[in-house]
């Protein structure tokens, strides 16, 4: 290791110790964070051009430089293996100078917790540096449910993230169905359930010709011993894999290939890749690279690109890119042995090929302007939660905003929605819906009381963290029954109102009846009423759903010959199944194909 106690290298280290070695460097800052991830075929000749004139280093590296303080080498066998290392640290560390892939969340993968006791299998969105083995991402997500459907039948293994407390704890359905052994139960000892997992990895891996070696010995072996329950189960893990074994196969032609164009605005590098398979293209995905500028040069972005994106994605036969990058010969060799077959890697230049490389090019442009459009909304969204802060004399902007409204049509399936903004953009996946329990007929006050103090007494239950701004539809009425509840939990979240027609902020700073009234011109009463009409919108959405469910499931279910569509009919005509009840057999006939044998029915069914 190199040191520099200066903050900048103002004349050339001692780099005596830097071996003339294939490896990787790491560039570490005075706190001991790397900055920068580099590999090299002779790691004292790399490193030495970081500190020649400055004139010709760009504006990046010499910014860079000026930041190194510690210089860290790993020595490799071969050049390939740098490659490979430095993807990895790469991923791992994710360096501020490093060109680096931004995960890209659209398409699954098969995430196996081997970092776990008992590890689980299941498919995710999103694949983390946390210790796990992933595989993918994949294109066709139908498919890969269904081999995880085959694995399952074959291993066993647990998908649930239920406790392992053998003796304590019940199976889940999976054991019933026989889908899982139930390791959560003792069902199953550690070290077999552990061995099924390496099994399925080999599975996904592709490798199914060992493993059916391995199946029919045993299955040999429990047939001499006359145990034909234990033979006949291990026959059908051998036919699935099979299946699976010859599913792989129709799924990687020859005429398999990912097409990668870029374009950059000088900020960020955007990427779009089309993955063609069995001659048809199958999908497309768009990735951004971060840790670029304008100096940085295209086509040494788009190959750190391939170095990280297939460090853990499906290589087909052939990939088609946009630009010629560097070090293609080095490149061309790691993919081939990371495929166990030859890899080509082309820029095309006429026929067919070459019209699908600028389509992916122009569909990289149009997300490099989405990408623009959400950056300036987020930035506008940051000046209007800055102005709220000052609007409303917090403490602290607003990041984290928490919004209620009510929807009942006369008193009935009465909905709380609750809508949680984050840096001023929706979160969807943090939306709650609350059914009205406690209150009877119209009284959205008591609503709102209800559905605010079943909110956060549950969060402090669970030690949550709370909002920063909670906003109420509604005016001083629905405002004053919010803060009571919050009030009798002993918590003191900023709240406010926004009443509809004249959209007055409503505030409790000196109670519930203070005005604030800003220009409709103010970003902070635009994002304010956004924030109230998407809350608005989920209550009715999810009032809606709730009716729909109550007129498709009642008591009606229960009458022989009775269909949705008569049910629907009689529901509409009446309004409730207690006013059907009450009716005669004269007035249930007047609804539309209900004869008087039906109507009969209804009427002996409903009262008895």
């Amino acid at each position: 290791m190199i040191r520099n106690s200066q903050k900048a290298f103002d004349m050339v280290p001692d780099l005596t110790k830097i071996p003339d070695s294939p490896g990787v460097y790491l560039m570490k800052d005075s706190s001991g964070d790397i900055i920068y991830v580099g590999k090299a075929i002779s790691l004292i000749k790399r490193v030495r051009q970081y500190f020649q004139s400055k004139k010709n280093l760009t504006p990046k590296t010499r910014i860079l430089v000026s930041h190194i303080s510690d210089i860290e080498c790993i020595v490799t066998d071969s050049e390939i293996n740098a490659l490979i290392l430095e993807a990895n640290l790469i991923k791992k560390y994710k360096p501020r100078y490093n060109v680096r892939l931004k995960d890209d969340k659209r398409y699954p993968y098969v995430k196996v917790t081997i970092n776990e006791k008992f590890p689980r299998i299941f498919i995710t969105r999103r694949r983390l540096m946390d210790g796990a083995l992933y595989f993918g991402p994949y294109v066709n997500s139908t498919a890969i449910r269904s081999t995880l459907d085959l694995i399952s039948r074959i291993f066993m293994l647990r998908k649930c993230k239920k406790s392992i407390a053998p003796g304590k704890s019940r199976a889940c359905l999976n054991y019933h169905i026989k889908l899982c052994d139930a390791p959560c139960k003792g069902g199953i000892d550690e070290e077999y359930y552990r061995l099924k997992v390496m099994e399925a990895v080999r599975l996904l891996k592709g490798d199914t010709a060992d493993l059916l070696k391995e199946l029919k010995a045993k299955m040999s072996s429990f047939a001499q011993d006359q145990n034909y329950e234990a033979a006949a189960e291990v026959r059908d893990q051998i036919e699935a894999v099979k299946q699976l074994s010859h599913q792989q196969v129709a799924t990687s032609g020859t005429d398999d290939r990912d097409i990668i164009a870029a374009v950059s605005d000088g900020s960020a590098i955007f990427l779009q890749i089309f993955y063609v398979r069995n001659g048809s293209m199958v999908g497309k995905a768009d990735f951004s690279l971060s840790g670029t500028d304008s100096s940085t040069d295209i086509a040494v972005a788009m190959a750190e690109f391939i170095k990280q994106y297939y460090q853990d994605s499906p290589i087909p036969p052939e990939v088609l890119i946009q630009y010629e990058v560097p070090e293609i010969g080095l490149i061309v060799r790691w993919l081939s042995q990371r495929s166990g077959r030859d890899v080509k890697l082309r820029v095309p230049q006429i026929g067919e090929k070459k019209k699908l490389m600028e389509m992916a090019a122009r569909n990289a442009e149009m997300a490099m302007k989405v990408a623009r459009l959400t950056s300036s909304s987020a930035e506008s969204s940051m000046l209007a939660l800055e102005e709220l802060k000052k609007v409303l004399s917090l403490e602290d902007t607003p990041m984290h905003i928490e919004a209620f409204d009510i929807s009942n049509i006369s008193g009935t399936n009465a909905v709380g929605s609750m809508v949680y903004f984050e840096n001023g953009m929706p979160a969807n996946s943090k939306y709650r819906q609350h059914n009205i329990k406690t209150v009877k007929g119209i009284d959205d006050f008591a609503m709102m009381a209800e559905v605010v103090g079943r909110r956060y007494s549950r969060l402090l239950r669970e030690n949550a963290p709370l909002p920063d701004l909670i906003l109420i539809d509604g005016g001083p009425g629905q405002v004053g029954a919010a803060k009571s509840s919050l009030d009798e939990l002993g918590l003191d979240i900023p709240m406010i109102g926004l009443a509809k027609r004249f959209e007055h902020i409503i505030t409790t700073k000196k109670g519930p009846g203070e005005v604030i009234i800003l220009p409709k011109t103010s970003p902070a009463l635009k994002l304010l009423m956004q924030i109230r009409d998407e809350a608005h919108r989920f209550a009715v959405t999810s009032h809606r759903r709730r009716r729909s469910a109550k007129l498709t499931h009642s008591e009606l279910d229960g009458v022989p010959g009775i269909g949705p569509e008569k049910k629907k009919r009689l529901l509409e005509s009446f309004g409730s199944v207690e006013k059907l009840r009450s009716a005669s057999v004269e007035e249930l006939m007047q609804v539309k194909g209900i004869s008087m044998k039906v109507a009969e029915r209804i009427h002996d069914y409903l009262n008895g």
